[in-house]
């Protein structure tokens, strides 16, 4: 009786044993089980949006419906790339978010490198205010930022109080100057040039550089990583944006590719496949200058104090 209670706890315990040692590996594989999971679930529209961008037009309405197409008709994509107004919205979004992003890039280091390095009165305020607005609704500013472009004076016909023309509305300054500088940029910048060791531009003080050149010459080399995480959040939001160009322009000519492809979804005529066509190539260069900047826009994100 002894003995087989004996040979009871030894199993037991060999059994518990295995378990204990296997623990690791069916946490690492439950773990691995549900990212797989959770980037194919984050994936998969992207994913459903360039297979329909391959199906003909009667495959994009059957059921039940397939994920792989079972040809691919490139014809979407010439079709969009030959429609008539294509190459000048893309034009305009180039320009709307290059403007956009360079302008972020010089004003938001110049106004973060202030808040972080230079004393002067009121710093405290002015950044609580940057922090503060982080927290105003784009949505609300929509109509205040619109009657300021319009009524800028000597702009559009306008005289010099504001009044009597159409101010930048219609224009690419009109869409460019209320992105020009944003607060989660100089938040950004701040917190990054905050890390910088001070004794950097100490060194250079002592040398007698100037608050510009430390701040050329010594501060922006080191804040690359930030840079590039500005540059591409700045380049995305701008590409992406569809409600400011569209309250501020009311001609084709200015249309970006956003509200190009809005107009060829309108309507009981739209091609989906033809949409997905063109959401699938406005998306490319999205992912191209993330991939060029991947390294400098982890480093950002890891050394700038910002957790997303």
């Amino acid at each position: 009786m002894s003995v087989a209670m004996s040979d009871s706890i030894q199993t037991k315990g060999s059994i518990g044993a295995t378990v204990q040692a296997a623990r690791p590996v069916i946490e690492a594989l439950v773990g691995y089980g549900l990212l797989l999971f959770a980037a194919f679930a984050t994936m998969a529209p992207f994913l459903w949006m360039v297979s329909t961008s391959f199906k003909a037009d009667p495959e994009v309405f059957q059921f039940p419906p397939s994920f792989v197409p079972q040809g691919l008709v490139w014809q979407n994509y010439l079709d969009v790339i030959y429609a008539p107004d294509t190459g000048r919205q893309l034009v305009n979004s180039l320009i709307f978010a290059l403007g956009s992003t360079l302008s972020n890039l010089v004003f938001c280091s110049l106004a973060g490198f202030a808040l972080a390095r230079m004393q002067f009165r009121g710093k405290t305020f002015i950044f609580a205010l940057v922090v503060g607005l982080l927290m105003v609704p784009a949505q609300s500013q929509i109509v205040p930022v619109f009657l300021i472009v319009q009524r800028i004076p000597f702009a559009g016909g306008n005289d010099w109080m504001g009044n009597g023309g159409t101010g930048l509305l219609n224009t690419y300054w009109g869409m460019i100057l209320p992105t020009a500088a944003t607060p989660f940029g100089i938040f950004l910048m701040r917190q990054f040039f905050s890390r910088i060791p001070i004794e950097y531009e100490e060194s250079a003080r002592l040398d007698g550089a100037r608050p510009f050149t430390i701040f050329w010459r010594i501060i922006l080399p080191l804040a690359r990583p930030a840079m590039a995480v500005l540059g591409v959040l700045s380049f995305q939001s701008a590409w992406n944006e569809f409600i400011w160009p569209l309250i501020l322009t009311n001609s084709r000519d200015m249309a970006t590719l956003q509200i190009g492809l809005q107009l060829i979804q309108s309507g009981p005529d739209a091609r989906w496949n033809v949409v997905m066509a063109m959401a699938t190539l406005i998306t490319v260069p999205i992912i191209v200058v993330f991939l060029f900047a991947q390294r400098y826009v982890i480093d950002g994100a890891v050394t700038s104090g910002v957790k997303g």
